[in-house]
């Protein structure tokens, strides 16, 4: 008699599987046939198994590494947008408080933050429903960027009317 294989869950060849009466079905141990499979037949499906998740996970990694980097870059640009939005109401606020305004153009350097801004005033003359002249009205329009070498990145524009009955319509 034949020792039974120490690599084969279940019986040898030579030996027989118990006879409890009913025939064994196909299972993970005897497959379709009768004979056991050995160890080394079923570890190949674990490995490809392993390398599949693996793949799997990496592509997944690979996504969410992905996501962040556009999550960052999304929030550099809307802390960008805030600087300059701040920096052109500040400039809006300080020309649309003088005591008087004369048509032209004013420019702001660059603070800390870098934002660069340029404010200009313009005489208007609106009509009213009447047909009446509304006089000492200013167009006072703001725009401020962050400059980049040649080009301004997040432009931004603003504008507002102000009446100024101390300013000379000249």
């Amino acid at each position: 008699m034949k020792l039974p294989c120490t690599r084969c869950i279940g019986f040898s060849r030579s030996e027989s599987p118990p006879r409890s009466g009913r025939r064994l079905a196909a299972s993970p141990i005897y497959g379709d046939r009768l004979k056991p499979i050995h160890r080394a037949q079923r570890g190949g499906f674990v490995l490809l198994e392993i390398v599949f998740a693996l793949a799997l996970f990496g592509i997944v990694c690979v996504s969410l590494t992905q996501a962040l980097q556009q999550i960052a870059r999304t929030s550099q640009v809307s802390k960008k947008e805030g600087q300059v939005i701040r920096v052109m109401e500040s400039v809006l606020a300080e020309v649309a408080h003088a005591p008087e305004f004369k048509p032209g153009s004013v420019s702001f350097d660059a603070g800390a933050d870098g934002v660069e801004a340029r404010a200009s005033i313009s005489l208007v003359k609106p009509y009213t429903k009447n047909k009446q002249l509304l006089d000492h009205m200013f167009r006072i329009h703001v725009e401020a960027w962050i400059p980049d070498g040649r080009e301004k990145t997040v432009l931004r524009e603003m504008e507002t009317f102000v009446y100024s009955p101390n300013s000379r319509e000249s």
